[in-house]
């Protein structure tokens, strides 16, 4: 029983840190501006 319980455990963890990953890029893609295609290279 503690084996199930073990294998839930690590489900829900592996759940958890893929949802924060996805919450993280989620955030950093809406908060960082987009450039404009053909805006000026190198200044």
């Amino acid at each position: 029983m503690s084996t199930a319980l073990g294998l839930i455990a690590f489900v829900g963890y592996v759940l958890a840190v893929v949802g924060v990953a996805a919450a993280v890029t989620w955030v950093v893609v809406r908060l960082t501006p987009t450039r404009k295609p053909g805006g000026q290279a190198g200044s």
